[in-house]
């Protein structure tokens, strides 16, 4: 009698290896990435992470450019809607826990890295220049768009610093979706009075 085969453990893909990295990085920052860790995660030994990658730095530079072109993705198909969708979209995905909490991981990798940071820059310019567009595209004039766009810009990042340091932030009642509604309206309203 034959005796059973025995059991296999899945194969693992470097883009197990990613979602596993970037859970770490969003969950608790980027010292927290190291192949033991992961592989720990993942049920695996260490020597299989080398199956896919050459060293840490390799995983680290394919998660940033994982998130940089998830980011771009979203940007790009962003395009063809319209001004409501577009802003509704970009508040939607700014209020999102898990993408929070990954920003503000990213944010703090940034500080230390200013390999990084320059790749996270550009990102939050792309992001601007989506805001800004929105503007336009409801009536505010060019020089305002992009000031407006800044700004609500860095509401965004204020609150993702806020609430690294408060975490009774979210319980206030006042939640950041809720304070970029009350941006856009008040920008609104500022720019029609000037009219």
């Amino acid at each position: 009698m034959a005796s059973a085969a025995p059991a296999r453990t899945p194969s693992l893909h470097p883009e197990n290896w990613l979602r596993a990295a970037e859970n770490r990085l969003a969950q608790n920052g980027i010292e927290s990435v190291r192949v033991e860790v992961l592989a720990r995660d993942l049920g695996v030994s260490k020597g299989s992470f080398y199956w896919h990658f050459r060293d840490r730095g390799e995983l680290l530079e394919k998660l940033l450019t994982r998130w940089e072109d998830a980011e771009i993705d979203w940007l790009n198909a962003e395009v063809a809607a319209g001004a409501a969708t577009r802003w509704a979209d970009f508040v939607a995905r700014a209020v999102a826990a898990d993408r929070m909490r990954l920003e503000v991981s990213l944010r703090a990798w940034a500080r230390a890295d200013e390999r990084v940071a320059g790749r996270v820059a550009a990102i939050e310019k792309r992001k601007s220049r989506l805001i800004a567009e929105v503007l336009r595209e409801i009536g505010f004039a060019p020089s305002a768009a992009d000031s407006w766009s800044d700004v609500a810009q860095l509401i965004c990042l204020g609150w993702l610093d806020r609430a690294t340091r408060d975490r009774q932030l979210e319980a206030s009642g006042r939640g950041l979706g809720e304070l970029l509604s009350e941006f856009i309206l008040a920008a609104s309203a500022r720019g029609s009075a000037r009219e």
